[in-house]
Protein backbone atom coordinates (compact mmCIF):
# COMPACT_ATOMS: atom_id res chain seq x y z
CA UNK A 1 0.00 0.00 0.00
CA UNK A 2 1.89 3.02 -0.94
CA UNK A 3 0.34 6.54 -0.74
CA UNK A 4 -3.35 5.69 -0.30
CA UNK A 5 -4.42 8.98 0.10
CA UNK A 6 -2.67 10.47 -2.55
CA UNK A 7 -4.41 8.04 -4.45
CA UNK A 8 -7.64 8.65 -3.10
CA UNK A 9 -7.32 12.19 -3.90
CA UNK A 10 -6.32 11.03 -7.46
CA UNK A 11 -9.28 9.39 -7.61
CA UNK A 12 -11.52 12.29 -6.88
CA UNK A 13 -9.70 14.31 -9.83
CA UNK A 14 -10.40 11.30 -12.24
CA UNK A 15 -14.61 12.60 -11.31
CA UNK A 16 -14.15 16.05 -11.65
CA UNK A 17 -10.60 16.87 -13.43
CA UNK A 18 -8.93 18.38 -10.70
CA UNK A 19 -6.57 16.99 -8.05
CA UNK A 20 -5.67 16.84 -4.47
CA UNK A 21 -1.97 18.12 -2.40
CA UNK A 22 -2.04 16.79 1.08
CA UNK A 23 0.01 18.77 3.45
CA UNK A 24 0.99 17.06 6.53
CA UNK A 25 0.00 17.34 9.90
CA UNK A 26 0.76 17.04 13.61
CA UNK A 27 -0.13 14.29 15.34
CA UNK A 28 -1.64 15.38 19.12
CA UNK A 29 -2.48 12.30 21.23
CA UNK A 30 -1.38 9.07 22.01
CA UNK A 31 -2.09 6.11 19.54
CA UNK A 32 -4.84 3.17 20.56
CA UNK A 33 -3.45 -0.39 19.65
CA UNK A 34 -5.21 -0.24 16.10
CA UNK A 35 -3.22 3.38 15.22
CA UNK A 36 -0.17 1.68 16.29
CA UNK A 37 -0.34 -1.17 13.92
CA UNK A 38 -1.39 0.67 11.18
CA UNK A 39 1.75 3.22 11.52
CA UNK A 40 3.27 0.03 11.82
CA UNK A 41 2.25 -1.23 8.66
CA UNK A 42 3.07 1.92 7.03
CA UNK A 43 6.63 2.16 8.49
CA UNK A 44 7.30 -1.41 7.67
CA UNK A 45 5.87 -1.87 4.04
CA UNK A 46 8.17 -3.48 2.42
CA UNK A 47 6.55 -4.21 -1.53
CA UNK A 48 9.25 -3.39 -4.02
CA UNK A 49 7.81 -1.48 -7.02
CA UNK A 50 8.47 -4.17 -9.31
CA UNK A 51 6.45 -6.25 -7.43
CA UNK A 52 3.50 -7.05 -9.89
CA UNK A 53 -0.22 -5.99 -8.64
CA UNK A 54 -3.55 -6.63 -9.72
CA UNK A 55 -6.46 -3.84 -9.75
CA UNK A 56 -10.12 -4.51 -9.74
CA UNK A 57 -12.96 -1.90 -9.75
CA UNK A 58 -16.51 -2.91 -9.77
CA UNK A 59 -19.08 0.36 -10.10
CA UNK A 60 -22.76 -0.01 -10.05
CA UNK A 61 -25.07 2.69 -10.61
CA UNK A 62 -27.89 1.38 -12.69
CA UNK A 63 -28.46 1.25 -15.87
CA UNK A 64 -24.53 1.17 -15.64
CA UNK A 65 -22.07 -1.51 -14.66
CA UNK A 66 -18.37 -1.13 -15.01
CA UNK A 67 -15.25 -3.29 -14.12
CA UNK A 68 -11.83 -2.12 -14.65
CA UNK A 69 -9.31 -5.10 -14.20
CA UNK A 70 -5.39 -4.82 -14.67
CA UNK A 71 -2.28 -5.91 -13.76
CA UNK A 72 0.46 -3.19 -13.26
CA UNK A 73 4.18 -2.80 -12.36
CA UNK A 74 7.12 -0.51 -12.32
CA UNK A 75 9.46 -1.66 -14.66
CA UNK A 76 12.95 -0.52 -15.58
CA UNK A 77 14.02 2.76 -15.46
CA UNK A 78 10.94 3.75 -13.18
CA UNK A 79 8.54 3.14 -15.94
CA UNK A 80 4.76 2.29 -15.04
CA UNK A 81 3.09 -0.31 -17.29
CA UNK A 82 -0.02 -1.92 -17.48
CA UNK A 83 -2.41 -4.15 -19.31
CA UNK A 84 -6.00 -5.18 -18.36
CA UNK A 85 -9.95 -4.57 -19.71
CA UNK A 86 -12.85 -2.25 -18.95
CA UNK A 87 -16.01 -3.98 -19.26
CA UNK A 88 -18.78 -2.32 -19.17
CA UNK A 89 -22.93 -3.05 -19.29
CA UNK A 90 -25.60 -0.72 -19.75
CA UNK A 91 -29.56 -2.17 -19.39
CA UNK A 92 -31.62 -0.44 -21.93
CA UNK A 93 -34.96 0.77 -21.19
CA UNK A 94 -36.33 -1.56 -23.88
CA UNK A 95 -35.00 -4.77 -21.36
CA UNK A 96 -31.99 -5.27 -24.08
CA UNK A 97 -28.52 -5.62 -22.90
CA UNK A 98 -25.55 -3.17 -24.55
CA UNK A 99 -21.93 -4.68 -23.66
CA UNK A 100 -18.87 -4.08 -24.71
CA UNK A 101 -15.21 -4.99 -23.28
CA UNK A 102 -12.39 -2.25 -24.25
CA UNK A 103 -8.96 -4.09 -23.88
CA UNK A 104 -5.90 -1.57 -23.04
CA UNK A 105 -2.06 -0.66 -22.13
CA UNK A 106 -0.87 1.74 -20.04
CA UNK A 107 2.58 2.95 -20.03
CA UNK A 108 4.04 5.94 -17.95
CA UNK A 109 7.93 7.45 -17.92
CA UNK A 110 9.56 10.48 -16.79
CA UNK A 111 7.67 12.78 -19.99
CA UNK A 112 4.74 11.00 -21.10
CA UNK A 113 1.69 8.75 -19.57
CA UNK A 114 0.46 6.88 -22.89
CA UNK A 115 -2.99 4.66 -23.03
CA UNK A 116 -3.39 2.15 -25.65
CA UNK A 117 -7.31 1.01 -26.64
CA UNK A 118 -9.06 -1.06 -28.28
CA UNK A 119 -12.24 0.72 -30.28
CA UNK A 120 -14.26 -1.88 -32.21
CA UNK A 121 -11.24 -3.77 -34.29
CA UNK A 122 -8.83 -0.20 -34.37
CA UNK A 123 -6.26 0.25 -31.83
CA UNK A 124 -6.03 4.27 -30.49
CA UNK A 125 -3.64 5.76 -27.96
CA UNK A 126 -3.92 8.94 -26.06
CA UNK A 127 -0.75 10.82 -25.16
CA UNK A 128 -1.02 12.80 -21.66
CA UNK A 129 2.20 14.60 -20.53
CA UNK A 130 0.43 16.19 -17.73
CA UNK A 131 -0.75 12.98 -16.12
CA UNK A 132 3.14 11.65 -16.56
CA UNK A 133 4.26 11.98 -12.59
CA UNK A 134 0.78 10.96 -11.22
CA UNK A 135 1.30 7.22 -11.31
CA UNK A 136 4.53 6.91 -9.77
CA UNK A 137 4.18 8.94 -7.47
CA UNK A 138 0.90 7.26 -6.37
CA UNK A 139 3.19 4.26 -5.78
CA UNK A 140 6.53 5.63 -4.56
CA UNK A 141 7.25 4.96 -1.31
CA UNK A 142 5.88 7.53 1.57
CA UNK A 143 8.06 10.12 3.08
CA UNK A 144 7.49 10.28 6.77
CA UNK A 145 5.64 13.15 6.64
CA UNK A 146 3.21 11.57 4.55
CA UNK A 147 2.79 8.45 6.75
CA UNK A 148 2.00 10.77 9.54
CA UNK A 149 -0.64 12.57 6.93
CA UNK A 150 -2.19 9.00 6.27
CA UNK A 151 -2.44 8.52 10.43
CA UNK A 152 -4.14 12.10 10.81
CA UNK A 153 -6.49 11.67 8.15
CA UNK A 154 -7.88 8.41 9.24
CA UNK A 155 -10.63 8.04 11.80
CA UNK A 156 -9.96 4.60 13.17
CA UNK A 157 -8.64 1.44 13.07
CA UNK A 158 -9.62 -2.19 13.98
CA UNK A 159 -7.41 -4.99 13.95
CA UNK A 160 -9.49 -7.55 12.28
CA UNK A 161 -7.54 -10.94 12.60
CA UNK A 162 -3.74 -11.27 13.53
CA UNK A 163 -1.30 -14.42 14.05
CA UNK A 164 2.68 -14.74 13.85
CA UNK A 165 2.29 -14.28 9.99
CA UNK A 166 -0.59 -12.38 9.37
CA UNK A 167 -2.58 -8.81 10.32
CA UNK A 168 -5.52 -7.69 8.84
CA UNK A 169 -6.77 -3.97 9.76
CA UNK A 170 -9.68 -2.22 8.62
CA UNK A 171 -9.22 1.31 8.31
CA UNK A 172 -12.04 4.19 8.59
CA UNK A 173 -11.04 7.58 6.63
CA UNK A 174 -11.88 10.92 8.33
CA UNK A 175 -14.03 12.11 5.21
CA UNK A 176 -13.96 15.58 7.14
CA UNK A 177 -10.35 15.98 7.03
CA UNK A 178 -10.09 14.36 3.55
CA UNK A 179 -13.10 17.19 2.35
CA UNK A 180 -10.74 19.91 4.07
CA UNK A 181 -7.85 18.48 1.63
CA UNK A 182 -9.66 18.61 -1.72
CA UNK A 183 -11.89 21.76 -1.04
CA UNK A 184 -8.19 23.71 -0.44
CA UNK A 185 -6.76 22.58 -3.87
CA UNK A 186 -9.95 23.09 -5.38
CA UNK A 187 -9.99 27.31 -3.98
CA UNK A 188 -6.18 26.98 -5.38
CA UNK A 189 -7.05 25.86 -8.59
CA UNK A 190 -10.52 27.82 -9.34
CA UNK A 191 -11.04 28.04 -12.88
CA UNK A 192 -13.06 31.07 -14.07
CA UNK A 193 -14.22 29.53 -17.13
CA UNK A 194 -15.98 27.26 -15.70
CA UNK A 195 -17.38 28.29 -12.29
CA UNK A 196 -20.34 26.69 -11.88
CA UNK A 197 -19.78 23.62 -13.00
CA UNK A 198 -16.67 23.74 -10.77
CA UNK A 199 -18.44 24.82 -7.53
CA UNK A 200 -21.45 22.11 -7.81
CA UNK A 201 -19.02 19.41 -8.50
CA UNK A 202 -17.17 20.81 -5.53
CA UNK A 203 -19.92 21.19 -3.40
CA UNK A 204 -21.50 17.97 -3.65
CA UNK A 205 -17.85 16.12 -3.43
CA UNK A 206 -17.57 17.66 -0.44
CA UNK A 207 -20.92 17.14 0.90
CA UNK A 208 -20.17 13.30 -0.38
CA UNK A 209 -17.18 13.26 2.18
CA UNK A 210 -18.31 14.54 5.32
CA UNK A 211 -21.14 12.63 5.07
CA UNK A 212 -20.11 9.17 3.94
CA UNK A 213 -18.42 6.18 5.76
CA UNK A 214 -15.29 4.92 3.89
CA UNK A 215 -13.27 2.42 4.29
CA UNK A 216 -10.31 -0.28 3.28
CA UNK A 217 -9.09 -3.49 4.76
CA UNK A 218 -5.48 -4.12 4.60
CA UNK A 219 -3.94 -7.54 4.50
CA UNK A 220 -0.27 -8.18 5.33
CA UNK A 221 2.32 -10.67 6.00
CA UNK A 222 4.13 -9.95 8.85
CA UNK A 223 7.26 -12.11 7.97
CA UNK A 224 8.73 -9.57 5.36
CA UNK A 225 5.75 -6.74 5.85
CA UNK A 226 4.46 -7.29 2.37
CA UNK A 227 0.79 -6.52 1.07
CA UNK A 228 -1.18 -9.55 0.74
CA UNK A 229 -4.68 -7.58 -0.15
CA UNK A 230 -6.07 -4.63 -0.07
CA UNK A 231 -10.07 -3.85 -0.18
CA UNK A 232 -11.64 -0.55 -1.08
CA UNK A 233 -15.12 0.36 -0.51
CA UNK A 234 -16.53 3.64 -1.37
CA UNK A 235 -19.89 3.02 -2.25
CA UNK A 236 -20.84 6.08 0.21
CA UNK A 237 -19.03 8.47 -1.28
CA UNK A 238 -20.57 7.91 -4.98
CA UNK A 239 -23.73 7.61 -3.65
CA UNK A 240 -23.43 10.47 -1.44
CA UNK A 241 -22.39 12.69 -4.86
CA UNK A 242 -25.87 11.88 -6.41
CA UNK A 243 -27.86 12.65 -2.78
CA UNK A 244 -25.98 15.78 -2.46
CA UNK A 245 -27.13 16.68 -6.36
CA UNK A 246 -30.84 16.01 -5.93
CA UNK A 247 -30.81 17.59 -2.61
CA UNK A 248 -29.25 21.02 -4.41
CA UNK A 249 -31.84 23.87 -4.00
CA UNK A 250 -30.18 25.60 -6.49
CA UNK A 251 -30.77 22.97 -9.68
CA UNK A 252 -33.79 21.96 -11.43
CA UNK A 253 -32.80 18.34 -13.02
CA UNK A 254 -34.75 16.99 -16.41
CA UNK A 255 -36.54 14.18 -15.76
CA UNK A 256 -34.16 11.89 -17.04
CA UNK A 257 -31.15 12.90 -15.15
CA UNK A 258 -33.25 12.93 -12.10
CA UNK A 259 -33.74 9.31 -12.11
CA UNK A 260 -30.22 8.59 -12.51
CA UNK A 261 -29.70 10.48 -10.19
CA UNK A 262 -31.42 8.79 -7.80
CA UNK A 263 -30.57 5.58 -8.96
CA UNK A 264 -26.81 6.31 -8.02
CA UNK A 265 -27.69 7.65 -4.49
CA UNK A 266 -29.85 4.91 -3.54
CA UNK A 267 -28.51 1.67 -5.80
CA UNK A 268 -24.70 1.53 -6.20
CA UNK A 269 -21.49 0.43 -5.31
CA UNK A 270 -18.41 1.30 -6.17
CA UNK A 271 -15.44 -1.37 -4.49
CA UNK A 272 -11.92 -2.00 -5.40
CA UNK A 273 -9.43 -4.95 -4.51
CA UNK A 274 -5.28 -4.89 -4.98
CA UNK A 275 -4.16 -8.11 -5.19
CA UNK A 276 -0.44 -9.30 -5.62
CA UNK A 277 -0.04 -12.29 -8.15
CA UNK A 278 3.46 -14.34 -7.59
CA UNK A 279 3.84 -15.57 -10.78
CA UNK A 280 7.07 -13.72 -12.05
CA UNK A 281 6.29 -15.07 -15.72
CA UNK A 282 3.36 -12.25 -15.73
CA UNK A 283 5.93 -9.84 -16.72
CA UNK A 284 5.76 -10.57 -20.44
CA UNK A 285 2.25 -9.42 -20.19
CA UNK A 286 3.18 -5.84 -20.30
CA UNK A 287 4.61 -5.95 -23.67
CA UNK A 288 3.27 -4.05 -26.19
CA UNK A 289 1.99 -5.76 -29.31
CA UNK A 290 3.45 -5.26 -32.86
CA UNK A 291 -0.32 -3.91 -33.74
CA UNK A 292 -0.97 -2.05 -30.54
CA UNK A 293 2.59 -0.14 -31.43
CA UNK A 294 0.57 1.02 -34.35
CA UNK A 295 -2.07 2.36 -32.83
CA UNK A 296 -3.48 6.14 -34.09
CA UNK A 297 -4.00 8.90 -31.85
CA UNK A 298 -7.36 9.12 -30.74
CA UNK A 299 -9.88 11.45 -32.43
CA UNK A 300 -13.57 12.67 -30.10
CA UNK A 301 -14.59 14.22 -33.51
CA UNK A 302 -13.81 11.31 -36.37
CA UNK A 303 -16.82 8.91 -37.32
CA UNK A 304 -16.64 5.48 -37.20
Amino acid sequence: MKKFFATLTKFLVAVLATCAILMPTETAAAEDEGMAAFREILEKDSDPSDRIFRQDTFILAMPFIGELDFLGIVDKGNVFKAKGDFSYWIYNDDGSTSEKIVPFYLVQDKSNLTLYFKREKQWEKIVAPTLANTIADTIATPTGDEIQKMLDDTKGVTILQEDENRRTILIEIDGNKIADDFKALADANDDPANAEITDNASRYIDTALRNGDMWYMWTVDKRDWHTVVLQYNFSSFLQGIARAALQDPKQIWPDEVKQLLERVAFYSELRSYTMYPADPAAKKNFELPKDVLKAKDFSLTEKK
